[in-house]
């Protein structure tokens, strides 16, 4: 009895042992795996930090304006160096009305080395390019210059340099005699030939305004996935639009790391916001708005008065930053203005407006003193 007693208890004791170490092994091993997983987490939450940065922050060697600064813009077009000077005389006024970004609407009025042929007969030269830049840097003007792609490849009864040197590029080849019948032409967005030509004279004009932006346009395109296009024909709207607008984000912010503006349009679809066919699309390219990047500013014009916008909140609630672009009446561009400074309360995605002057520039000789600019611009400071 007594051995067995000494036996058990010999058995108790190496249990004992055994027990522990167990657990000692256990508590080794569980010290290891939260060592470890929050090694993970940590480097898990750090990736995903990289991550959603690079999708929602303006890209690396682009001096996008951070959420806190207000742009007040100008948009002007313009077709050659005398008309650049005369614009570079009221940089002084444009300052003291609080424009600190002018979109300069270049288009094919540029001096192009690389392709010649495409060089009207009024043009901006890189000189001049160079000297207003300068000029409006030292007022604190950010310059982005435009240039209009895919649509408004014509202009009434002209058509512009592109198509009628490359009539092979048009979306609608042979058609539309003297351009009658249409609102302006487009080009083919799937033909991969035209991009080698564009991308050029993009280069070529965001050189010469030493620019770190760069406005793409693609307002109004009417003509896409006609049916005469060898290539679009039967093919989704939205998405074709959406290629083009890839392959313009690829180069421009991928390869020179420039911040890309386009109009938004064609991003709005007209039978559930209400408006025209200019404003907001009726041909189908509407989805866009869920392919394209989200670093992209959209530039969302409005020349009608309206007590609500519903633009501007669709445009944020997808992701982009938006900057409101009016024009005239000025009781129009009023409203507008107003309605984007409340959204802009709640949300600092609306980070300015725009005026954009088109016809107004080609009669007015001063559009510095213009009201819709001397007028509305000022309420934008310290907002």
């Amino acid at each position: 009895m007594r051995n067995t007693r000494a036996t058990l208890r010999c058995h108790s004791i190496k249990l004992s042992r055994d027990r522990e170490g167990a657990v000692n092994q256990l508590r080794h091993v569980i010290a290891r795996f939260c060592l470890l997983t929050r090694a993970a987490l940590f480097f898990a939450i750090v990736l995903l930090l990289l991550f959603t940065g690079c999708r929602n922050v303006a890209p690396t060697g682009s001096s996008a304006a951070p959420a806190t600064e207000t742009w007040r813009g100008v948009d002007v077009p313009v077709r050659d160096d005398q008309q650049l000077g005369a614009l570079e005389h009221q940089l002084p006024q444009f300052a003291a009305d609080g424009v600190n970004a002018m979109v300069i609407e270049v288009n094919y009025s540029f001096d192009f080395q690389s392709h010649p042929e495409l060089r009207p007969s009024r043009y901006i030269t890189r000189a001049k390019a160079r000297e207003f830049t300068a000029a409006a840097r030292q007022l604190g003007i950010r310059v982005i210059p435009e240039f209009d792609c895919l649509g408004h490849q014509s202009w009434a009864g002209i058509t512009l340099p592109l198509l009628a040197k490359y009539p092979q590029f048009d979306e609608t080849p042979g058609k539309f005699t003297d351009n009658k019948g249409i609102y302006c032409r487009s080009w083919c967005p799937q033909n991969p030939e035209i991009y080698r030509i564009v991308f050029r004279l993009i280069d070529e004009i965001a050189d010469a305004f030493q620019a770190d932006m760069f406005h793409v346009g693609m307002d109004e395109v009417f003509i896409i996935a006609d049916k005469s296009c060898p290539r679009c024909h039967d093919q989704d709207p939205a998405k074709l639009f959406a290629e083009c607008v890839d392959k313009l984000h690829e180069h421009i912010v991928g390869e020179r790391k420039m911040q890309m503006l386009m109009w938004g349009d064609r991003l709005l679809n007209a039978h559930t916001m209400g408006n025209h066919m200019y404003e907001e699309s009726m041909n189908g390219t509407w989805p866009a708005a869920d392919m394209i990047p989200k670093d992209i500013i959209i530039c969302d014009w409005h020349y009608d008065y309206h007590t609500n916008y519903p633009s501007v909140p669709y445009f944020l609630s997808k992701g982009f930053r938006v900057w409101p672009s009016g024009f005239r009446p000025l009781k129009a561009t009023e409203a507008f203005s107003q309605f984007s400074l409340e959204q802009r309360e709640q949300n600092r995605n609306v980070i300015g407006y725009l005026c954009t002057t088109w016809s107004e520039s080609r009669t007015n000789g001063d559009l510095s003193t213009w009201p819709p600019i001397a007028q509305i611009l000022p309420e934008w400071k310290n907002k």
